[in-house]
């Protein structure tokens, strides 16, 4: 039996998680970054030279520099364009990979502790089964954009099990398999730059001394994780995903990096109620009046306390005792904190206060120092040996239906936004205090699961879901203007929304010109002449060619017949520019499609008139051979038909029967 339970033990490991993920392969590709990586990305699409050069030297999704993970994914859509399936069975692979990479790097560790074998297979197969079937770690399976998670992972365990095999004989071989393995993580995705201080933590677990050798074979490693540290900072910060740094005060910062740490902790062990997004707690009660806080749950107070307890206490009184867990729970503890701390929001990066994804490596600390624990229960107690495999089957069991029933929450884009909107949704009583679970609202998904409606047409549903977000005065640009195109598509364009909202939403911001033209369409819409002018000041204070870009806005209404939209837009353009006989030609035909003939032949008769001083051919034929018919309808005949000859000076095509009838009707003949 012996001679079998590895290879057992491997096979069991990949069917397993393979079971439990399995729902994957049917998933959809989402909004949620999918486009960005794979269906919208165009540099994926074709394995030139060119695009190549541009994957490995330039951040082409505007979030972050992975050109490995991109890599990847252009193998992907070389070998099967846009079938999800295989970017998903990918991710699937990758993943089972790196869970047999954690039985090998468990095994090892145990082995270099001379443990015997029962326990380093007990660790090392359950820490690995944990891994892969852990309900936390389907978000970085099963959503697609996260490829850099499972693939850094990879590339990160495979360096930590070479770097064990330097610790051998020290050969400057596997120093440097390590090292290349070590950038490999990083171009997959720059939380790889913990990887050093995990390397320390396995220094410390293996007990090695500080000398002189240890300290410079890490140089080289800690200047690469500065080097693309630095980078990434650099990256997030210039695409806005770093916060202000007075956005939060030092106190908020710390009780929310302690709650996510400790959240992190608890969904260990208990892995229930997990959301796509956890916003950051809703702590706002009076509505009137933004300036005044209320309080928040009760766990944000108390998880500094908490997270100091559960990183002190254990290795405290492991070390008290001089016991030889010490080292594990050293290891365990310093694993985590070293793998998650550039993501527990001391620096705010995004919009949620933790993600299920962060944990994907980091876990790795909790899993082998509970596994070692419960082996050293049993081995001190082997009368519970029986007691214990039970309870281990069962919440293994457990783990594994968890897992399989996250995955169907990935399975497109309605059903991973409203996992979170359901979770965390928006109370229109905001002055009933939220319970620890629902303290907070998923605006970000509300924000996505808009553009998916409106991207499949549904547009009440996503007016309702930008609704709320203009209600909490979190609708930023891109929302309004969305909001301002379905009411546009509905004709309801007196319902527009002042784009201008985004700013007062984002104190600090610097509007652009397009918040400014956007504000033109919608004053405009509204009837209000005098604020529409006033950004119209605004926008071309900082565009000059403002006037063109609200021309072309004006010209597509017309060419999508929402006449009274345009009108109210070239009412604005002529009190900019008296003398455009475009402007005025265009309000007519908005004036005459209306139903609103005798202002139309006013627009067009002083759109020729322009039109004949600037020398403008096509206002001229246009403009005079619609009065002809205009002022024929009108009942003035003869005015008609020297319109019509003059369309046909400037080579208007008038077709002999309409000459004649106009003719006809301007001698009085029928």
């Amino acid at each position: 039996m012996s001679l079998y339970r590895k290879p057992l033990i491997i096979a069991a490991l990949c069917i397993i998680t393979f079971i439990c993920f399995q729902y994957t392969l049917h998933n959809q590709f989402t909004n949620w970054d999918d486009d960005y990586y794979v269906t919208r990305d165009q540099y994926i699409k074709a394995l030139t030279p060119e695009n190549l050069k541009v994957i490995f030297t330039q951040d082409i999704t505007k979030n972050n520099y992975h050109p490995l993970c991109m890599l990847s994914l252009a193998f992907n859509y070389h070998f099967t364009q846009l079938n999800p399936m295989s970017y998903y069975a990918t991710n699937i692979a990758i993943h089972i990979a790196n869970t047999l990479l954690i039985f090998f790097l468990f095994l090892m560790l145990c082995k270099r502790m001379k443990m015997n074998e029962f326990s380093q297979y007990f660790i090392g197969g359950f820490g690995a089964l944990w891994f892969g079937i852990h309900p936390m770690h389907v978000e970085s399976v099963a959503w697609i954009a996260e490829r850099k998670d499972v693939l850094y992972a990879f590339f990160f365990f495979w360096g930590l099990l070479a770097y064990l095999r330097y610790l051998d004989k020290f050969e400057k071989k596997w120093y440097w398999i390590t090292y290349v393995l070590f950038v490999a993580s990083c171009l997959s995705k720059p939380m790889a730059v913990m990887f050093p201080v995990s390397l320390i933590c396995i220094d410390f677990l293996m007990q090695r001394k500080i000398d002189k050798r240890l300290v410079i074979e890490k140089v080289v490693f800690f200047l690469t994780s500065a080097l693309v540290g630095g980078f990434a900072v650099y990256t997030q910060n210039r695409t806005g995903a770093i916060a202000d740094f007075g956005v939060l005060t030092l106190a908020e910062r710390v009780m929310y990096a302690s709650y996510s740490f400790v959240m992190y902790v608890a969904k260990f062990f208990n892995p229930s109620y997990l959301s796509t997004f956890y916003p950051y707690p809703y702590r706002f009660i009076n509505t009137e009046d933004r300036s005044q806080p209320g309080f928040l749950h009760p766990i944000y107070y108390a998880a500094p306390f908490i997270a100091l307890a559960i990183i002190l206490i254990p290795s405290f009184i492991a070390y008290k005792r001089k016991s030889p867990h010490f080292r594990v729970i050293g290891f365990g503890t310093g694993f985590f904190l070293a793998n998650i701390i550039f993501v527990l929001q001391f620096i705010s990066v995004g919009a949620a206060i933790m993600a299920d994804r962060y944990s994907y490596v980091a876990y790795v600390g909790i899993l082998f120092t509970v596994a070692y624990l419960i082996n050293e229960i049993i081995k001190a107690r082997p009368d519970l040996k029986t007691s214990i495999f039970i309870i281990l089957i069962a919440f293994s069991g457990w783990l594994g239906y968890l897992c399989y029933e996250r995955t169907f929450a990935w399975h497109d884009a309605k059903s991973l936004l409203t996992d979170a909107t359901e979770k965390y949704p928006f109370k229109k009583d905001l002055s009933k205090p939220h319970d620890s679970k629902n303290s907070g609202i998923a605006l970000l998904s509300y924000k996505w699961l808009g553009n998916y409606y409106l991207d499949i047409g549904d547009l009440d549903n996503a007016l309702i879901n930008y609704k709320i977000l203009d209600t909490l005065r979190s609708a930023d640009d891109k929302v309004i203007a969305n909001m301002n195109r379905i009411y546009a598509l509905k004709n309801q364009f007196g319902n527009a929304v002042d784009p201008l909202k985004a700013i007062d939403n984002k104190p600090g911001a610097n509007p652009n010109y397009k918040l400014y033209i956007d504000s033109v369409v919608a004053y405009s819409a509204a009837g209000d002449t005098l604020k529409a002018f006033r950004s119209y000041i605004n926008a071309y204070k900082i565009n000059p060619g403002a006037e063109k870009i609200l021309g072309e806005i004006s010209f597509n209404y017309v060419q999508q017949q929402k006449f009274v939209a345009s009108y109210n837009i070239y009412s604005i353009l002529l009190k900019i520019n008296t003398s455009n006989p475009f402007y005025y030609f265009y309000r007519g035909v908005d004036l005459f499609s209306t139903q609103k003939m005798k202002a139309a032949i006013v627009d067009w008769e002083i759109a020729y008139d322009l039109a004949v001083k600037v020398k403008s051919k096509d206002v001229m034929q246009s403009a005079s051979y619609n009065l002809s018919v205009a002022l024929d309808s009108a009942g003035d005949s003869k005015l008609a038909y020297s319109y019509l000859l003059k369309a046909k000076e400037v080579n208007y095509p008038v077709t002999p029967e309409f000459e004649a009838k106009i003719k006809a009707h301007s001698e009085g003949r029928k």
